[in-house]
């Protein structure tokens, strides 16, 4: 009876920050800001946060963008939500991170008022440029997690999903180097580094016969010369390279490597190999966490689907450091895609708002489950040393 008043009280405290929440996500809605840009969704975030009596720390980490707020009552369980607020060049917020801060800074206020009656520490930890660079990996490395023992994020999708398939990622940019001469004049003393890359997409392509059917390659000419008068001295290319265990993309990212290797054989270009975004690893699973957050989903009547290829997110990193849940909740009434024009449209509208509200309340309740069953972290850590 006593843990049916708490939950009640739960949902209560999210339902009192109704208006707040969905005017967050407005504002962050309405004024898209691209990766360690995001400087008014912080200040937003922070000063709410802060008026309900968490502790700000800026400059997370050294980044300008990064954030943490935290309400502590002597020492035990450390839950941190995560928020996300980056939007995506041209398009804004066709991923919904709008959604995921209203989600869990919610949550994060909720669960917050339960430090009344537990001991233990609530944050939200705010993570810049998700869409690119991936700030989480900053932060782990600066040791920001260490302390923490589960963090915890929904993810906007026109599914709801358990366990959606995070994979892993790197993004490689190969450069060629040539030698220019006039094209019609003197080609024969020239070096193209475009028929490099023209190789090394053939060269990827023919690959992709021998590799694992979740493997996902793709890319783009980012520099390809200047006219067609000129041999092009100088030609990139990038690529995103996707599998869903690590070990097998380092395998895969080898393999791709020598496509290039070959090109510049064929061509006699020089060639430079980097990496234009930092590698994200893929999600690693935590079934205790799962079945606690499913349990949720049932108690407010939310109903499954199957489990859908998302992609890549520096979560995966996260996961790989301590026990994490990324489930997916639809906030869509179509099959509205990610990084669509149409999705970023209905990530605006009231339907979705209310979505971001049945979000927060089931972070919310995840984890007065885990704060008021102590056994449940036990379960939690053992998941996460076994898997």
């Amino acid at each position: 009876m006593i843990y049916i008043k708490e939950k009640e009280k739960c949902l209560k405290e999210i339902e009192k920050r109704r208006k707040k929440l969905i005017s967050l996500s407005k504002i962050i809605y309405q004024n898209p800001e691209l990766g360690v840009k995001e400087f008014l969704a912080a200040d937003i975030i922070t000063g709410i946060l802060q008026k309900e009596g968490f502790t700000i720390e800026k400059n997370l980490g050294g980044i300008s963008t990064a954030f943490k707020g935290s309400k502590k009552k002597g020492s035990g369980l450390h839950i941190a939500f995560i928020a996300e607020y980056d939007a995506l060049p041209n398009i804004g917020h066709a991923c919904g991170h709008n959604l995921i801060s209203a989600m869990s800074v919610g949550a994060a206020l909720s669960l917050s008022v339960f430090l009344d009656s537990f001991n233990g520490e609530i944050s939200l930890v705010g993570t810049p440029a998700e869409e690119t660079v991936g700030c989480k990996i900053n932060l782990i490395k600066k040791g920001i997690f260490d302390n923490i023992d589960v963090a915890m994020m929904i993810h906007p999708f026109n599914k709801t999903s358990l366990n959606p398939i995070i994979v892993a990622l790197d993004a490689l940019e190969f450069t060629f180097h040539g030698k220019s001469v006039h094209a019609a004049a003197a080609p024969y003393k020239g070096i193209n580094a475009l028929d490099a890359i023209i190789l090394l997409f053939n060269n990827i392509n023919a690959l992709r016969q021998q590799l694992k059917e979740d493997v996902r390659i793709s890319g783009i000419i980012v520099e390809g010369g200047e006219t067609p008068n000129i041999i092009p001295s100088r030609c990139s290319a990038r690529f995103y390279i996707r599998s869903k265990e690590r070990r097998y993309l380092d395998i895969v990212v080898e393999k791709v490597k020598k496509c290039g290797e070959a090109a510049a054989m064929a061509t006699g270009t020089r060639m430079e190999i980097t990496n234009f975004e930092q590698s994200f690893d893929n999600m690693r699973i935590n079934k205790t966490l799962i079945g606690i957050f499913k349990n949720q989903l049932e108690e407010l009547g939310v109903s499954l689907e199957e489990n859908p290829f998302l992609g890549s997110t520096d979560m995966g990193n996260l996961s790989q450091q301590i026990p994490c849940l990324h489930p997916l909740l639809r906030v869509t009434k179509g099959k509205e895609e990610l990084h669509t024009k149409e999705f970023a449209e209905l990530a605006g509208k009231e339907y979705a708002q209310e979505k971001a509200i049945i979000g927060a309340k089931l972070l919310s309740l995840t984890g007065l489950a885990i704060l008021r069953e102590p056994g449940l972290l036990k379960n939690i850590k053992r998941d996460f040393n076994e898997s």
